[in-house]
């Protein structure tokens, strides 16, 4: 995979106030008295085949305040799947593009959810004669029903992220010239010349590049900025082979290099965006061989490395901010054979740690209430667990749901404001034991009526459960401090590598 590809694989109106999920505040879940709140378990089920999994952009999976989570099905026929949302118990299922002569609609994924239900993502056609796959953008309402995106004839797309006022930001690759170094990347594995854009009233428009040929929109805020990264020419740089490429922000009709030059490397990108137009990602050194988290806000880019490291060489990313500016990342340690979750909160730095017999972690999102969920594993991978952490203490998710579950929760990827966590599991008892599942863990205490309703999940082929066991072990192994020639790996800069996802049992297309 070439070296500019490694970050990169990596989506009707509605306008009102901000949809309130439930009558809780968040007080009314918060620990008290140094007890950590416990767990029910919804496990979600595949659509005919063997594993389900949480949909989404990257780990970033789309769970609204309303509990509402998209998850991607395995159906009978192999490589293809479905996706459906699931919220009280109800599962719908979302329709598939519509078929054109010679092209049948085969899979369809989610990349996020808004406050409403609108679900941005892409939905895939496949020509049954020759195998080859097309992709087009997509929007599906509450009810399952699909909107394909505007795209060029013959063009093929992806919608990324959606806010809450149903604008969609993602890319489009207009044409079939084959780029190396493109971000546009499908599922047989080729580049297409891609360029960012943002659908909104019927409409799309591009946003064009820093000076390069190819740009990528990834976040879109309430306010309609957007984030992503594009190249900033076509001249190869010598580490990479490819031409540089730098983190923007999109906004009032341009777009903005937000870390010109990145920190002296040649890529750089952002992790996420939030709705006070703060951006956080990445930035590589000269030489590629190490990488610097930055949070940019106000029109200022801070280098968060030297707000706090834990004393390697480099290799940071800030991968989520909240709605408070605080940032989690991860950050190498001396030697540069682990690495930490991080947390940039008011000028202070503070190492997350590992659960007990780990010594890696990887965090993924922050919510309101400054509680944390991610991975702690071995640094090979060949062990995970989900972690939540808050009150100052990383927790192993499997010790808070009840014992007799026969689940292994593998990573947590999302928490809502309210404390509801989407997560990926392993079964690890009954027929399906080693089956990949999407798990939707709801706090106990005041919330134990809203976890009666997965009774209907189960009634729909879905599996209750309330336990864990031992986390997932044999995995894929590998390398996740430097790439074979002696680069940073783009694990450590982005919250994962396409090119290990099989491997990991994480079944994503963008």
């Amino acid at each position: 995979m070439k070296a500019a590809r490694w970050t990169l694989v990596i989506a009707s109106i509605v306008v009102t106030t901000t949809l309130i999920a439930n009558n809780l505040s968040a007080q009314d879940i918060s620990p008290t008295s140094g007890k950590h709140q416990t767990y029910s378990v919804v496990v979600l089920p595949p659509d005919g085949g063997p594993d389900s999994y949480l949909a989404g952009y990257l780990f970033y999976a789309p769970l609204t305040d309303g509990d509402t989570l998209g998850v991607a099905g395995d159906t009978s026929t192999p490589n293809a799947y479905n996706s459906y949302t699931w919220n009280d118990g109800k599962l719908t299922y979302f329709q598939a593009l519509p078929q054109l002569p010679n092209l049948t609609g085969t899979h369809t994924l989610i990349n996020w959810i808004n406050q409403w239900g609108l679900a941005a993502g892409f939905g895939t056609r496949t020509n049954p004669n020759t195998g080859v796959s097309f992709d087009n953008a997509a929007i599906w309402f509450p009810n399952g029903q699909i909107l394909p995106l505007k795209t060029p004839e013959g063009g093929q797309s992806h919608a990324v992220w959606i806010n809450n006022l149903g604008q969609a930001s993602g890319w489009i690759a207009p044409n079939s010239i084959v780029d190396p170094c493109s971000f546009g990347v499908f599922p047989s594995g080729i580049g297409l010349q891609s360029q960012a854009v943002v659908w909104e009233f019927g409409f799309v428009q591009y946003l064009g590049t820093l000076g390069g040929t190819n740009s990528y929109g990834e976040f879109i805020n309430d306010l309609g900025q957007i984030s992503g990264h594009s190249q900033t020419s076509n001249v190869v740089n010598p580490d990479t082979h490819c031409p540089p490429f730098d983190p923007f922000v999109w906004q009032n009709g341009k777009m903005i290099d937000i870390n010109p030059g990145n920190f002296g490397g040649a890529q750089g990108g952002t992790n996420f965006l939030n709705n006070h137009g703060q951006a956080v990602g990445f930035g590589t050194l000269p030489g590629e061989i190490a990488a610097h988290p930055f949070l940019w806000s106000g029109g200022k880019l801070t280098d968060l490395y030297y707000v706090g490291n834990l004393g390697g060489s480099g290799g940071g990313s800030a991968t989520n901010v909240n709605e408070e500016g605080h940032v989690i990342g991860n950050s190498l340690l001396p030697g540069d054979q682990a690495f930490h979750a991080v947390l940039w909160r008011n000028g202070e730095f503070t190492d997350l740690g590992t659960v007990d017999g780990d010594a890696c972690s990887l965090p993924y999102r922050i919510n309101s209430r400054d509680q944390i969920v991610g991975q702690s594993v071995s640094c090979d991978f060949s062990t995970t667990h989900a972690f939540l952490w808050e009150d100052g203490e990383i927790l192993d998710l499997n010790t808070l749901i009840p014992a007799d579950s026969g689940l292994a929760l593998m990573s947590a990827d999302w928490i809502t404001d309210d404390g509801v966590i989407a997560a990926q599991g392993v079964l690890t008892q009954g027929s399906n034991s080693g089956a990949t599942r999407a798990v939707l863990l709801i706090p106990s205490g005041e919330w134990k009526d809203r976890a009666d309703t997965a009774s209907a999940a189960k009634a729909k082929g879905g599996l209750t459960a309330s336990g864990a066991d031992d986390a997932m072990k044999g995995t894929q192994k590998r390398d996740l401090i430097r790439t074979p020639d002696g680069r940073l790996n783009p694990m450590l800069m982005r919250p994962v590598d396409p090119a290990v996802l099989v491997g990991k049992g994480q079944k994503r297309q963008d």
